[in-house]
């Protein structure tokens, strides 16, 4: 498989890279086509103004959105072949307006991944929070509701469309191609505050 030529159920993988004050990471999403694509190029670079609608809605905007990579499932074989990835470049900041001081990077939001059989998955946003965004009961740090409940409705808005009508999220896993497809039902906003150190291999994600 490359990138020029996806056929209907095949997999990709999409990364978004984030910055801000010179530390940089990524978020990992598979994606299935639902039919087969008629102008990968033009498909691709939608796909990743829509990861980029996205996380734009969820994130501060002290945090800008500087690259997608779009790639096969398949990891790179040798010889290196340059039809298995793609390369958007943005200078997109992330649209909600910090309204208290704002949480460290290791702090992150917590969306789940829901599927109709199996665990669920997550996905960990950094730079999303601020201290008005969360609450301490014991010694556990959870999100306020007005938070959790606006940035459900941001995810919510978006979900409505999705990645458009030949495409949809799954949890993909099995190497090199995947043998374990489920389709993404939801994306759920948790009430937890999940904490990661910044060389957490989770937002290492290389192309």
């Amino acid at each position: 498989m490359t990138l020029r030529n996806i056929a209907s159920g095949e997999v990709i993988t999409a990364r978004v890279y984030k910055v801000h004050t010179g530390y940089k990471w990524a978020n990992n999403y598979e994606i299935q086509a639902t039919s087969g694509i008629t102008d990968p190029p033009g498909q691709l670079q939608a796909i990743a103004n829509r990861l980029v609608a996205l996380e734009a809605a969820i994130h501060l905007n002290i945090v800008l959105i500087d690259r997608v990579t779009i790639s096969t499932y398949a990891p790179d074989s040798l010889p290196y072949n340059p039809d298995t990835l793609a390369s958007f470049p943005y200078t997109q900041l992330g649209q909600r307006n910090p309204s208290g001081d704002i949480l460290p990077l290791e702090a992150c939001l917590y969306v789940r991944r829901n599927v109709d059989f199996g665990r669920d998955g997550r996905l960990l946003y950094r730079g999303c929070l601020t201290e008005v965004d969360v609450a301490t009961t014991g010694m556990r740090m959870g999100l306020m509701t007005s938070a959790l409940n606006s940035l459900q409705n941001a995810i919510n808005s978006w979900f409505q469309q999705g990645l458009g009508q030949n495409w949809r999220f799954v949890m993909a896993s099995g190497l090199p191609e995947p043998t374990n497809i489920r389709p993404v039902t939801s994306l759920q906003v948790s009430d937890r505050v999940v904490f990661k150190k910044f060389n957490n291999r989770y937002f290492r994600r290389r192309p």
